[in-house]
């Protein structure tokens, strides 16, 4: 059972290989012929990142809804600012991440729903979320991270320049229904 802290949990099953993951996404980025956006769709995968989706939907027993690039590279494609805004994701209940490239020092912060306030209102504002988050977490660099995306969140960006890539499944059922399925998988981080 999950309690109101935990909207990150490592998949400890399995073991992430960091120069994999960058090798493949070069590999990627050099094969592909990409109008470049915040989030590439992708056809095809490189074999390290198909070995990755094949063991996760193994052992989670769950087909992803699809697969993301989340790419921040000023190489590529270079808006981070959206992701400091507080919001939940409209299309996906949850995902796993797999951080590539990111800023160790960049967290994901979750905050508690406030009555009357909508995230949309301060967005138009340019205004901060008014109460401080009470999960400030990281992705884990050693196993994939499932991550509760209706609970509002943002990422603390200091560096609008630093890359930030990371491979992602999306899932339409949410964070608890996943973890609640096989809790032996899963440690809260």
């Amino acid at each position: 059972m999950t309690d109101r802290l935990s909207n990150l949990a490592e998949l400890t099953s399995i073991r992430l290989d960091s120069n994999r993951l960058i090798n493949d996404w070069n590999l990627f980025v050099s094969n592909n012929q990409i109008d470049w956006d915040f989030r590439i769709y992708p056809k095809e995968l490189t074999p390290y990142f198909q070995t990755l989706v094949d063991s996760i939907k193994g052992l989670m027993q769950i087909e992803p809804k699809n697969y993301i690039f989340q790419v921040f590279d000023k190489d590529l494609y270079n808006q981070k600012k959206y992701l400091d805004i507080v919001h939940k994701d409209a299309d996906r209940e949850s995902c796993i991440t797999i951080p590539i490239l990111f800023n160790k020092l960049e967290p994901i912060m979750f905050y508690d729903d406030i009555p009357d306030c909508n995230p949309q209102e301060y967005r138009k504002l340019n205004k901060p979320w008014p109460v401080k988050p009470y999960q400030i977490g990281r992705y884990s660099e050693e196993h994939p991270t499932l991550v509760n995306l209706q609970t509002l969140h943002n990422v603390r960006i200091l560096d609008k320049t630093s890359p930030r890539v990371l491979f992602q499944l999306s899932f339409d059922l949410g964070f608890k229904e996943i973890v609640d399925r096989n809790p032996d998988l899963w440690r809260f981080i």
